[in-house]
């Protein structure tokens, strides 16, 4: 296996780790790069047999275009969009919701989760202070 790549996650490497020929590896590793694919698109190339339908096709280019149309790269709102589901939370529908306002409503239902468990459970504390150089940071 070639050195760990930053660009890829640890699902792009157990997928990548199922490919048995070294050389077929490196080129879904290279291509995975250079197309930015998602764990989704390099799962479907590989079980398409992308390496193996480039090489036998005479025309590369429709090929090589066959994933942007059945699964386009990410967008710049995909990368930046809010990516937690709170609705168990239960708070109000706005645009924004204030850190503290979301603290407290995990650690209501959180709250609630341990009180339904009974006896023997606890929450020893909610943010941790930890010093560095004089400035207080909560974590």
């Amino acid at each position: 296996m070639p050195v760990i790549r930053p660009e890829l996650s640890w699902t792009h490497y157990r997928l990548l780790l199922k490919v048995e020929r070294p050389e077929v590896r490196k080129f879904y590793l290279d291509e995975c790069i250079a197309a930015n694919w998602s764990t989704r698109q390099l799962e479907r190339q590989i079980n398409s047999f992308y390496y193996e339908r480039l090489l036998a096709s005479r025309n590369k280019n429709p090929v090589r275009s066959e994933i942007k149309k059945l699964e386009p790269g990410p967008t710049p709102y995909d990368i930046i969009k809010d990516p937690y589901v709170l609705e168990f939370l239960g708070l109000e529908k706005h645009e924004r919701h204030l850190e503290k306002d979301i603290e407290q409503a995990l650690i209501d239902k959180l709250q609630h989760f341990l009180l339904e468990l009974g006896k023997g459970f606890s929450f020893v504390a909610r943010q941790q202070r930890i010093t560095l150089d004089g400035d207080h940071f909560y974590h």
